[in-house]
C-alpha cells in the first residue's frame, strides 16, 4: 500500500509496534512517518497520548528529564532508560498499551462515557487546584489520567463550568479568538459536472470555444483593484481600474467599455 493510500487510514497494531521499534532505534518522527505513511504530526500526536510514566527503584528524583522535554519525549530509545544511573522516571511508548487505550476511546466515543455529578466534581477540583499551583493542563490531565481531553477541559473553562477563569491560565489569556465562519452548503446534485476537471474536460472537447477567463488584483485592502479580462483564444488581456471590489463596480466598468466601443468595427 503506498503512503498516500494510507494517510487518512486509523492507525492499526501493526502501525504502533513499528513506531515503538523505530523509537527504541532513535529514529525521529518525520523518518518514522515515511516509514509507516503517516505524518509526523501524527506520530508525534500519537506519542504524546499514548506515553506512560513508569517508575523502577532507580528513580530518585521527582525532576523531569531534560531530554523528555523535547522529541521524541519517551525514554523508548534512550541508552540509560534500564541503568541506574539514570535517577529520573521514565516514560515510554508501548504499542499493546496504545492499541488498548485507542480501542477503549474508540469504543466510548460509540457509546458514550457515563458522566455523573461526582466524578465531574471530583474532575473539576482536581484541575482547578493544580492549575492554581501553576500546573498546566496537559499534565494534570495526564499525571491524574483524567477521562477528558484538553480542549474539553478549555472549553469547560471558557463556559465557566470551572472555578477557574481564562485569566487564571497564563498562556490562554493571550490567544485571540479563531474567526468563524460557516460555508454555505451546496447540495451534491448542484456540483454535479461543475468541478474544475470537468471545466478542463469541457475545453478539451470545445477547444475553438472563444473563452473568457476574469481575475482581480488586489492592492490595499479595501482600497482600489484591477479586474483583469483575458481572452483565452488571442492571448489578449486587458485590465480595468475598479474604485472598490463589488459586483456593481464591476458591472460598471464593463458597461462603459462596451459604451466605448459601441459602433467600432475591424
Amino acid at each position: 500500500m503506498r503512503n498516500n493510500e494510507k494517510k487518512n487510514k486509523h492507525m492499526t497494531l501493526d502501525d504502533r509496534i513499528k513506531i515503538q521499534e523505530c523509537l527504541s532505534k532513535g529514529m525521529t518522527f518525520r523518518a518514522i512517518g515515511q516509514r509507516i505513511g503517516k505524518s509526523q504530526t501524527t506520530i508525534s500526536r500519537e506519542v504524546k497520548i499514548h506515553m506512560e510514566p513508569y517508575t523502577n527503584s532507580f528513580v530518585r528524583t521527582e525532576e523531569v528529564c531534560p531530554k523528555l522535554l523535547k522529541a521524541p519525549f519517551v525514554c523508548n530509545g534512550c541508552e540509560k532508560k534500564s541503568r541506574s544511573s539514570c535517577p529520573y522516571r521514565r516514560q515510554l511508548y508501548t504499542a499493546k498499551k496504545a492499541q488498548a487505550e485507542y480501542d477503549t476511546v474508540l469504543v466510548e466515543s460509540r457509546t458514550g462515557i457515563p458522566l455523573n455529578k461526582e466524578s465531574f466534581y471530583e474532575t473539576e477540583r482536581i484541575i482547578s487546584e493544580a492549575v492554581q499551583n501553576g500546573q498546566h493542563i496537559y499534565h494534570i490531565i495526564q499525571s491524574n489520567n483524567l477521562p477528558i481531553s484538553t480542549a474539553t477541559v478549555y472549553r469547560h473553562i471558557q463556559k465557566r463550568y470551572y472555578s477557574i477563569t481564562p485569566m487564571d491560565l497564563p498562556r490562554a489569556v493571550k490567544f485571540k479568538p479563531r474567526n468563524s465562519k460557516e460555508s454555505d452548503y451546496v447540495p451534491k446534485w448542484a456540483r454535479e459536472g461543475r468541478t474544475f476537471d470537468d471545466f478542463l474536460a469541457f475545453v478539451e472537447d470545445n477547444s475553438d470555444l472563444p473563452l473568457v477567463q476574469l481575475d482581480t488584483v488586489i492592492g490595499r485592502i479595501g482600497g482600489k483593484v484591477i479586474m483583469t479580462i483575458h481572452f483565452v483564444n488571442s492571448d489578449f488581456m486587458i485590465g480595468l481600474l475598479l474604485d472598490n471590489k463589488t459586483v456593481a463596480e464591476a458591472a460598471n466598468k464593463i458597461q462603459n467599455l462596451k459604451a466605448e466601443f459601441k459602433g467600432f468595427r475591424l
